[in-house]
């Protein structure tokens, strides 16, 4: 664990690079990484497990992107489900060893094996990465979870992991529950006891919720998954209504978020700039760079600019697809992955 000292200066790490998003392009303080398009699950909002998912990079590769990239402050390491690749511990060690401004990292995992989640978050508690997250899909009651993830057993599995993970006590690990909101578990008519749609066991103020998008690079669905409005939004309302208040910085980010989605749904769009390519960035299993999650706007292969982020200007595309960010010529969504960093840079003033 770090020591207050270290916690500070990673802390100090991020808010630099957060002003260096703001001032100039291709200088992200987050990089949404897959891992691996591996997952046990057959999900209707996630199409990855159609034809032959994507291994990932090796683990020579992942430790070359991360020395080439020190000044990286935060980490979502994605999939697929990272922890299904049997080398995580050591992936994550490497994470540990060589992300040395890391402020925090996080991934989702399905919470289908219990002990190996824990084995792969083993070298992250023992580091000096001040936070680190993990979210626990759990969308709906079991029967409907089960039924959206296309495996029997899903829930059930995914919230043992949640149990377990919510015994561990170290400063700075938070484990939560993550509810993606999509048109397979929002009815279109609102019910009477709104809470009979969240998942089993899980607070209401402590379910983090988030809206299905459409991505063909990412997800590959490839058709809308948006949940019905109306009863998306007093989903959200409630969970708002039922959430503690906090102060810290990602807390408020979190509320902003989930604010800001109610008028997504209503509009479709949410004004301001966003922070892709500027804040954040996206970097499939094969090193493909994208402005984002959703942006189907392939940049060019991290591995030709010396696995380096800021030196993907140098990718012929990149500027293109900048400008088109910028301009608002993208599909435009409320992906978390964008939208928090977004937030956190303060680059949607206007929200």
């Amino acid at each position: 664990m770090p020591s207050s000292v270290e916690r500070a200066r990673r802390y100090l790490a991020l808010a630099r690079a957060v002003l260096r998003a703001r001032r100039r392009a291709f200088d992200p303080f987050k990089l949404t990484w897959i891992l691996t398009e591996q997952c046990s699950l057959r999900c209707r909002t996630c199409h990855l497990w159609v034809g032959e998912p994507h291994a990932g990079p090796s683990a020579d590769v992942v430790e070359r992107v991360l020395v080439a990239n020190p000044q990286l402050t935060w980490l979502n390491l994605s999939g697929g489900d990272l922890v299904e690749r049997p080398d995580a511990p050591a992936l994550l060690e490497s994470v540990a060893r060589h992300g040395r401004d890391l402020a925090l990292v996080d991934f989702p995992t399905a919470g289908q094996d219990t002990r190996a989640t824990l084995a792969a978050l083993q070298p992250l508690l023992g580091s000096d990465v001040p936070r680190v997250y993990v979210t626990v899909s759990l969308d709906g009651p079991d029967a409907v979870h089960d039924r959206l993830r296309g495996v029997p057993g899903a829930a059930e599995r995914a919230r043992a992991t949640l149990a377990a993970l919510a015994r561990i006590r170290r400063p700075g690990f938070r484990a939560v529950a993550g509810m993606t909101l999509s048109k397979h578990n929002v009815p279109d008519a609102r019910p009477d006891d709104l809470r009979a749609l969240l998942p089993d066991a899980v607070p209401a103020g402590e379910l983090h919720v988030n809206l299905a998008h459409h991505s063909s690079h990412y997800y590959r669905n490839t058709d809308d998954v948006a949940p019905p409005s109306e009863t998306a939004l007093a989903l959200l309302d409630e969970v708002l209504a039922a959430r503690p208040r906090g102060i810290s910085p990602l807390t408020l980010v979190e509320r902003r978020y989930a604010h800001l989605a109610r008028r997504f749904l209503l509009e479709g769009r949410v004004p301001g700039r966003c922070g892709a390519l500027r804040a954040s960035v996206y970097l499939a299993s094969d090193l493909t760079v994208y402005p984002c999650t959703i942006f189907d706007r392939p940049i060019g292969n991290l591995a030709d600019v010396g696995y380096a982020l800021r030196r993907i200007p140098e990718l012929l595309p990149a500027r293109a697809a900048l400008a088109e960010v910028e301009a608002r010529a993208c599909p435009g969504c409320w992906s978390p992955c964008e939208a928090f960093p977004t937030l956190l840079a303060g680059l949607g003033r206007t929200l």
